[in-house]
This record gives C-alpha cells, sequence and structure tokens, in this order.
C-alpha cells in the first residue's frame, strides 16, 4: 500500500504545476506564505476537493510531502487541517472497500497519512484521533485475521500511530482508559502478528503508569495470565533469552498493586527459573537481572518461598542463604570500594539488595526463621552483620563529605539511594538494637536531618492529593505512593516513615536519646503524627462515603482503589502507633524535660480533639490505646493542664473511659463468675494488655492532680460498676491477680480524690469486695475516710440533697 502511496504522489507532483490563487484566498495565502511551494499547492488541492473521492486521491501526496526536509511543524499542522480531522476519523472507521480494491482500503491509507504526523504531539493528541483509539486497539488485536495477510504494512502503521499517541501523558491516559492494556496482554499471550512491538509498548506503559494500569475490570486476570506466558517460558528456556525475560517479569510485576500471590500457579514456575539461574556458575552481568527480579517478587508477594523446600537443592533454606549472600556481598562490594558517582551507575541493583536485606531482617525476629537449623541463622546473621557494618562506615563517610560537598544531593537520584540507605539500616536497628552502637549515634544527626528533609519536602504534595483536598483520581494510591510521591518529576521517598521503628529502640537508651532530644525529636514527632493523622482521617472519611454509595453503580469507586485508600489507612494508623510509642518513652524517660515545654501540650490537645473521633474496635483499637494512655501521661507530667470549662478534655476523658472500662466483662465467661477479656480486645491484647495497665495506673495518678477527674469517672457509673462485677467475680481463679491490683489502686485512688466516694462504692457491696478478694489497701483507704468523716460532711450533704 506505500508503494502505491508513493508512487501516486510521484505522478501528481506534475498535477499541481500552474496551480493560482484566486483573489478570494488572498488572506489564506499570506498566512500560508512561510510554506514551501509544494506544500501550498497540496493544501489548496485538499481544500479545493468537492468531494471525499476527491480528497481521498490528494491524500496520496501527502506522505512524500511530509518526509520532505522543506516540511517543518507549521506546514504538517496546515497539512492536516486541510485533510481534515473529521475526514480522518471517518476514514479509520471506514471497513467498506471498493470492489476491486485491498481490504481496509480506508483505513491503511487514513492510517498511513496519520503515521506521517507521529512526530507532531498536537495531532496525535487532537480529541478525533483520540476518540478513535478503539478502532487502532482492534487492528493491532485482531492482527492475525487474513483480511490483513496483504496490507501488513496496515498493521505497523497503527502501532506507529498509537506509539505515538502514548508517548504523551494524556495519550496514555486515553489507551489506558480504553482497555488497551487488555488489547496488549491478549497480543503477547495469544503471539499475535507483532507482538514484539506489543510487549516493548506495554512495558514502556507500565513502567511510566503503573497501578492504574490494571484498574480495568478484567486487569487482575490479564496480569495473571500474561505472568503465566512469560513465567512458563522463564522455567523452560535455558539461552539467553531466558536472562531478558528477568527484565520483563520484574516490569510486569512493579506495576501490579501489591498482592497475595501464593496460590498463583505462575509463582513456583518463576522460582524455578530463578533456581536455574542462581544455582549456575554465570557472570555478574546475567545475574544482576536475576537478584533485581528476585527483589521484585518479594516487593509483590513475601518472603516465604525463598525457603520453601525444593527437591533439586536438597537443603532447605539454601536458596535464601544463596541470594541474601549474594545481595550482601553486592553491597559490600560498592559501598566499600567506590565513590558515590560510581556507585549510582549500580544504584538500581543495590536498591534490589537493599529490599532483599530488609525482608531477610524482617525474618530475623519471627518464628519463620526456625525453619533454618542453627549453623544457617548464624551464616545469616554474620553476613547481615558484615553488610551493615559496609552502610554505616558509607553513611559516616558521606556524611562528612557532605559538609564539603553539599551539591551531590541536590542530584534527585543521589538523594533517593542514599535514603534507601537510610530506610535498611532503619531496619536492621528496629530489629538488632545494640549493634554498633557508637557507630550508629556518630550518623544519628546525619540521618535524622535528612529523613525529617524527605518528609518536608513531600508533605505538601501528598496532602494535596488526598480526597476532598483537591484530587479526585485515587488510583495511583499505593504502598509504593504511600512511601513515595512524584516531585518535580523525581522521587522523593518519606524516609521518616522507615526509621520510626528503629527510633523506638534509640528513644530508650540515654546516648542516642540525648542527641534525639538535642535535634527536637519531639517536634518532629508532632508534626508527622499530624500529617497521618490527616491521611488516616481523610481516608476514613472517603472510605465511609463510599461504602453509602456502594449499592449506586454510578457513584461507588471501583473496588481498587477503596483496597488502596484501606492500605493508605493501615499504613498511617501504624505509623502513628509507632510514634505514640516513641513519645511514651520520651515522657517517661524524661519527666523533667518535657514538664514546661509547650510541644508536649499542643500534643495533649492533639489527642483530646481527634480520640473521640474514633470508634473503641476493631482494627484501630490498637491506636485508639495508645493515643489514650500518651494523654494520660502528659497530663499527668506536664505543669499547663486543659481548663475545666474545655468541652475536648471530657470528651477526651469519656474515650479513656470507654477504653478502659470495655476490655473486661464476666458477660462473655463461660461461667459469669469469671472476668474475661472482651471479644473486641481479643484479637488485639497482646499489644493492648501493657497499654491498659499503664493506662490504669497512670489514671490513678492523674485523679490526684486533675481533681474533677474523680467525679466525673463516679458520674459515669464505671467505678460502680467495677464493684458489682468483682462481686461476682470467683476469688481467685476468676480474675488474674494483676488485673484485680489494677482495680484496687484505682478504686483506691478514687476514694482518696473524694471522701463522697466511699459512701457510692459501700452502696455497692465494696466492703464484701474487700473482704472476698482479700483487698487491704483498699480497705485500709476506705477505713481511713471513714474515721475523717464528721457531721458537717453530712449536713453539707444533705443540703445538695
Amino acid at each position: 500500500m506505500t508503494t502505491s502511496l508513493t508512487t501516486m504522489a510521484n505522478a501528481s507532483d506534475g498535477s499541481l504545476a500552474g496551480y493560482s490563487n484566486s483573489p478570494s484566498e488572498t488572506s489564506a495565502t499570506e498566512s500560508r506564505s512561510h510554506l514551501c511551494e509544494p506544500v501550498k499547492k497540496c493544501i489548496k488541492v485538499l481544500e479545493k476537493a468537492e468531494t471525499d473521492t476527491e480528497k481521498f486521491a490528494a491524500l496520496f501526496l501527502v506522505p512524500k510531502l511530509v518526509k520532505s526536509a522543506e516540511c517543518d511543524k507549521k506546514a504538517r499542522l496546515h497539512l492536516v487541517e486541510a485533510i481534515g480531522y473529521s475526514f480522518l476519523a471517518r476514514m479509520l472507521r471506514s471497513k467498506d472497500t471498493p470492489e476491486g480494491c485491498s481490504p481496509r482500503m480506508y483505513q491503511s491509507v487514513a492510517l498511513s497519512v496519520l503515521s506521517c504526523f507521529a512526530a507532531d504531539e498536537e495531532i496525535m493528541l487532537n480529541p478525533s484521533v483520540l476518540f478513535n483509539l478503539p478502532e487502532l486497539l482492534d487492528i493491532i488485536g485482531d492482527a492475525d485475521n487474513e483480511i490483513f495477510e496483504d496490507n501488513l504494512l496496515l498493521i505497523n502503521d497503527a502501532y506507529q500511530v498509537i506509539m505515538a499517541i502514548v508517548s504523551t501523558q494524556k495519550g496514555r491516559q486515553a489507551f489506558i482508559s480504553n482497555r488497551g492494556i487488555h488489547y496488549l496482554c491478549e497480543i503477547n499471550v495469544k503471539q499475535t502478528f507483532q507482538c514484539e512491538d506489543a510487549l516493548k509498548l506495554l512495558l514502556n506503559i507500565l513502567t511510566l503508569e503503573g497501578h492504574k494500569c490494571w484498574t480495568y475490570y478484567s486487569g487482575p486476570e490479564d496480569f495473571n495470565n500474561l505472568m503465566m506466558k512469560f513465567c512458563r517460558e522463564f522455567s523452560i528456556l535455558q539461552d539467553e533469552v531466558k536472562f531478558d525475560l528477568c527484565d520483563v517479569i520484574r516490569t510486569i510485576l512493579r506495576s501490579f498493586p501489591k498482592s497475595n500471590f501464593d496460590e498463583e500457579s505462575w509463582l513456583p514456575l518463576l522460582q524455578k527459573g530463578l533456581h536455574d539461574i542462581l544455582f549456575s556458575k554465570i557472570t555478574k552481568k546475567q545475574r544482576d537481572p536475576a537478584m533485581q527480579l528476585v527483589a521484585a517478587v518479594i516487593e509483590v508477594s513475601d518472603f516465604e518461598w525463598c525457603l520453601t523446600d525444593n527437591a533439586e537443592t536438597q537443603e532447605r533454606g539454601r536458596f535464601f542463604l544463596i541470594i541474601l549472600n549474594l545481595a550482601t556481598i553486592e553491597v559490600i562490594m560498592h559501598l566499600e570500594e567506590q565513590t558515590l558517582d560510581e556507585i549510582m551507575a549500580n544504584s538500581e541493583l543495590l536498591v534490589s539488595c537493599y529490599y532483599i536485606i530488609e525482608s531477610a531482617v524482617s525474618y530475623m525476629a519471627s518464628d519463620r526463621l526456625l525453619l533454618l537449623d542453627h549453623g544457617q541463622r548464624g551464616q545469616l546473621y554474620t553476613a547481615m552483620k558484615n553488610g551493615f557494618a559496609s552502610i554505616l562506615r558509607f553513611l559516616q563517610e558521606l556524611s562528612v563529605t557532605l559538609k564539603d560537598q553539599t551539591h551531590h544531593l541536590e542530584n534527585q537520584q543521589k538523594k533517593y539511594f542514599v535514603c534507601a540507605t537510610i530506610r535498611i539500616l532503619g531496619a536492621w536497628l528496629s530489629e538488632e538494637s545494640m549493634a554498633m552502637r557508637e557507630e550508629v549515634c556518630e550518623i544519628l544527626p546525619f540521618i535524622l536531618t535528612l529523613s525529617n528533609e524527605t518528609f518536608e519536602s513531600q508533605k505538601l504534595t501528598k496532602l494535596s492529593m488526598l480526597p476532598g483536598r483537591g484530587s479526585t483520581d485515587f488510583s495511583d494510591f499505593t504502598e509504593s505512593s504511600a512511601m513515595m510521591n512524584r516531585h518535580g518529576g523525581q522521587l522523593t521517598p518519606d524516609t521518616l516513615r522507615f526509621l520510626l521503628p528503629a527510633l523506638c529502640h534509640l528513644i530508650s537508651e540515654e546516648s542516642p536519646r540525648q542527641i534525639l532530644i538535642h535535634m527536637k525529636i519531639q517536634e518532629i514527632l508532632y508534626a508527622y503524627l499530624s500529617y497521618h493523622w490527616t491521611i488516616f482521617d481523610s481516608y476514613k472519611k472517603w472510605l465511609d462515603e463510599q461504602a453509602e454509595a456502594e449499592d449506586n453503580a454510578d457513584v461507588a469507586e471501583p473496588f481498587y482503589m477503596i483496597d488502596n485508600a484501606k492500605f493508605e489507612m493501615v499504613n498511617s494508623k501504624y505509623a502513628m502507633t509507632t510514634i505514640c510509642n516513641i513519645l511514651m518513652n520520651l515522657i517517661v524517660l524524661e519527666t523533667k524535660a518535657i514538664e514546661e515545654d509547650q510541644i508536649y501540650f499542643h500534643l495533649l490537645k492533639f489527642v483530646m480533639n481527634t480520640l473521640p473521633s474514633l470508634d473503641n474496635n476493631g482494627e484501630v483499637l490498637v491506636l485508639y490505646g495508645n493515643l489514650v494512655v500518651l494523654g494520660l501521661l502528659i497530663l499527668q507530667k506536664h505543669k499547663r493542664r486543659p481548663k475545666s470549662t474545655d468541652y475536648s478534655i471530657f470528651r477526651y476523658i469519656q474515650a479513656v473511659v470507654r477504653f478502659l472500662w470495655d476490655a473486661h466483662n464476666c458477660e462473655e465467661a463461660r461461667e459469669e463468675q469469671e472476668l474475661v477479656v472482651s471479644t473486641p480486645y481479643i484479637e488485639h491484647w497482646n499489644d493492648l494488655i501493657d497499654l491498659w495497665y499503664l493506662g490504669m495506673q497512670v489514671l490513678s495518678n492523674v485523679l490526684q492532680t486533675v481533681p474533677w477527674l474523680t467525679d466525673f469517672i463516679v458520674d459515669s457509673g464505671w467505678a460502680q460498676e467495677i464493684v458489682r462485677t468483682l462481686g461476682k467475680v470467683r476469688p481467685n481463679s476468676g480474675i488474674e491477680r494483676g488485673t484485680l491490683s489494677a482495680f484496687e489502686d484505682f478504686l483506691s485512688a478514687l476514694v482518696r480524690g473524694s471522701p463522697e466516694v466511699a459512701e457510692i462504692l459501700q452502696e455497692n457491696g465494696i466492703l464484701v469486695v474487700c473482704q472476698m478478694h482479700k483487698l487491704k489497701e483498699l480497705a485500709a483507704v476506705l477505713k481511713g475516710v471513714e474515721k475523717k468523716s464528721s457531721p458537717d460532711d453530712d449536713n453539707s450533704s444533705e443540703k445538695e440533697n
């Protein structure tokens, strides 16, 4: 078809000779005065055409003109305007062909013309072109149809036009919304004609758009079909193509939202292919893509498959140890022997190794590591300790270098790599609290400063993308985007998020704690807590709206977007829980330092305003408990206290009482003579038990400094309910001694706070309870209050009544 177009274009050159302007066309001519003569003449032929047939004939002149050196961008725009976007669109949709002509002739000519303008973004993004994307997709998807056998260039032109369209973000969005990914998956799975072009196109779009590509209805199914196709080849092939497939599979894997792939049939095939590579004698160039693929599998699944039995390896855990040793050796070799500029050439590989090591670190503290024998665990620890020693030395040297050469971190790729290095160090410190502590303290100011900078640099961008804050497209909120947002065209990792678990350990030790206090860690954490609450609360409200709209197909969002909103909530929930732990440790260990620090009073106000909006159940129960105790500790330790007229303090204390009261009951026990943990608390009790005991203890202490709390608690009926419940409970075996002691201390504090409480408790049988459970301290407090009572007290009571 292209041959006939060129031939006709050559033959038509002479037909343009002598074509003159008419007076009515003078203004149009002036606007085109800069155009070369052949282009002007072609435009006139197109504009003078009175029928579609005449215009169609003139199209054969276009390809040769566009390819000429004299046809610049302005000339091309004038040409396509003369042709008419609507005319090209009608040709693209036409499947009829005049008798004696090749099938799909009109589509073929239209695409031949359009492909000439592939370099012009304005033309490729014209609504008429984008509207006809489905026609282009149908052509490449049906490329094996015999109707195209004599016109294969039609397929090639269609790919050229599509590639031009998806080279822009707007074009990619149109392509994805027209289910273009589905067509490319089908072409690759079925190995349709020109599937190599389809694969290049697919990988390019997946790399640029990631998770957005799979949001359509059959996205997960297409993903798994695609993975099965390539993983089957990966497990069978034993040539160079096997190594090329590492990058193909890795790109596809990383584009899909994190999920549990353990039951997918392609995962064992993928593991077999990786075994073949990593257990063979291969070059570094061949091994590196496999290591990066291992990291990608761990990223989207988990580490469990690395420990799976394999009959070929004989020894359990051998694959796990091989990849871990390879990863640590790679890290040591690069960080110890190269400069930062040299390291950047292999930064992608190193970040993959980091991910492998970080995942292994998380297994160090888990029971699953016991699957390895003692010798293997020793090898694992030694390998990782050597790797982290290199990481510490690298960061130490870098912190010194940056004092004089600050330009290094102006490069976003370098900054990303350094942040990735801090992230993996944070993972190690969160599990191994004492190793190389002096070296850690030495670089602590550097890593905290940089981590806080990364948080601040991406904060506004992240917040502006939240539901109700300016963005309505949440399809790209995923695990990676929770930690990394695009900022200025570069990835900005929120490194502070990964440092939080390590700070829990560091804050409990004297030396690092003093460094952190000097760096005003409390102010950093307050800002970070507020930030994550905003994220959590925004998605919580958005999800509530979706739950109300779930029956309305026109309103409800896709399940994928809802799942990712839930991920954002969970991520921020865990972040806030960890922040609360760090702050509680700091308050307990540095009481004097926090007494007059205003940031803690702001923290208390934050807790008072946010806690009442949470429900005391479900997945937020642990966060709820942490906020309860954090607020109580500040209320106890800080010199400044909220005014009793502040309504938010009453709502906060209501939430405190609710959390502590609801933790136990008799009604859910097999016999009502036993006190048990309430059903909503049981699932999380390992995380809640210490919070409950600490909350009871601190609340008892707060009663002495905030007197009106005693009356508030008695008015709530909680103290009376405790007494009635203990009256039902069987002595000794019906209640744990620790729980009984906590109740005794609390009731004693209430009685000390107000003599009237003793009378109220006596009405509910407190004396019998003291005798039944041998509560000697409480009995003594009650007896002491009874001795102090006087007729004046009785008179005042009568007046009140």
